[in-house]
């Protein structure tokens, strides 16, 4: 009775019913195809550790590296507990001489301790990813690397690889986010070790190289926007704003003219931010 019961509620339902009844998507979604799917945590972590990368002159392929190696050890999560004593994105050992758990807790500096030992690891340009990981960990099971290789690849390319319009995500925040643009430009002065080239009450601006850097910087931005009441981010003629699942180009009824002007011009990420309440 109750089958009948279900099927025949189903069968009324309207297709506007099933849409409200089907789960929304919640996080980040990276690729052309939306290969990967990460929280807005882990993608806030994985834009840090390529950005440390790259600020250290590592190319993609050791930042995918970096990636699977945080994948494998903490789920991109950057956690205060493991084993022994281990702990942060990549579960080093204050013991082991990684650095002090303050420290290990910050993942920029917990980025930029993987990649110094990844550059005086011999071979490690020519290794698979789970290889490389493994030649710096050291970890009692180093075939776990492997099943986030194609993922990390995919992350990769997004933070430090310049695909374009790569990162979107659509849903969630935290409970207590800085609406100061000036904090998201400290940010990016400790991540990328350089400056913004303009930053005020409403919006801060990232002057680029071209588009590979341009995209690099706008996916860091986005990654950020649940935790610093980001409005919009645009670069090289496209515009994300929350809750959307992909970029647009802008629309002068909806953005306004000018907007639409700037950021068809700009060769900069511009970052705008939510007026307060």
């Amino acid at each position: 009775m109750t089958s009948l019961f279900l099927l025949a509620a189903l069968t009324a339902c309207t297709e506007e019913a099933r849409e409200a009844l089907r789960p929304s998507k919640t996080g980040c979604y990276l690729g052309s195809g939306a290969e990967v799917h990460l929280s807005a945590e882990q993608a806030s972590n994985a834009a840090t550790i390529a950005a440390v990368g790259m600020r250290e002159g590592m190319d993609e392929h050791a930042v995918a590296v970096a990636i699977t190696t945080a994948m494998q050890e903490s789920e991109l999560i950057n956690v205060n507990f493991g084993h022994d004593d281990s702990l942060g994105l990549f579960q080093q050992r204050p013991s082991m001489g990684w650095g002090s758990e303050e420290e290990l807790m910050d993942p920029v500096y917990a980025s930029f301790k993987f990649y110094e030992k990844l550059q005086r690891t011999d071979g490690w340009e020519d290794m698979r990813l789970g290889d490389a990981a493994q030649a710096v960990q050291i970890s009692a099971y180093p075939e776990l690397y492997r099943q986030w290789e194609s993922d990390a690849e995919v992350i990769a390319d997004v933070f430090a690889g310049g695909e374009e319009a790569g990162l979107a995500c659509v849903s969630g925040s935290l409970s207590e986010r800085a609406a100061d643009p000036a904090v998201l430009a400290d940010a990016y002065a400790y991540h990328w070790g350089t400056e913004v080239s303009e930053v005020d009450d409403a919006r801060l601006v990232i002057e680029t190289g071209g588009a590979a850097e341009g995209w690099n910087r706008a996916a860091w931005a986005v990654a950020r926007a649940y935790d610093h009441d980001v409005a919009s981010v645009s670069f090289n003629g496209m515009v994300w704003t929350p809750g959307e699942e992909q970029w647009a180009e802008p629309d002068a009824e909806t953005d306004g003219e000018a907007q639409v002007v700037e950021v068809a011009d700009s060769t900069a990420v511009i970052v705008t931010f939510a007026a307060p309440e």
